[in-house]
């Protein structure tokens, strides 16, 4: 089992874009075979421009599966311009 976790940020004037954009990949991320939970967060300050992004899939091949879907592609292109940071970290489960 892999855990990811993704922070994304942007600028105050675009940050309903990338939320809009998250919850659509939140959306058709849930339906996608291996995908066990995916979870959106925005950070609880006055401007809600950092979202976290946490998500489970069974295994290392469905993780990968997901980065070639349709709609994470299409998130790519939606964000692209709007998003000042973002990181992801991949853990995989032990024992």
């Amino acid at each position: 089992m892999l855990t990811v976790i993704a922070t994304i940020a942007s600028k105050n004037i675009d940050a309903d874009v990338v939320l809009t954009a998250l919850e659509n990949l939140q959306k058709y991320s849930r339906q996608e075979v291996g995908c066990l939970r995916y979870e959106l967060s925005v950070k609880n300050d006055d401007d809600h421009t950092t979202y976290l992004v946490s998500e489970q899939w069974a295994s290392n091949d469905h993780f990968e599966a997901h980065k070639n879907e349709p709609h994470f592609k299409a998130f790519g292109t939606q964000v692209t311009g709007l998003v000042t940071s973002s990181n992801i970290d991949v853990y995989k489960a032990i024992g």
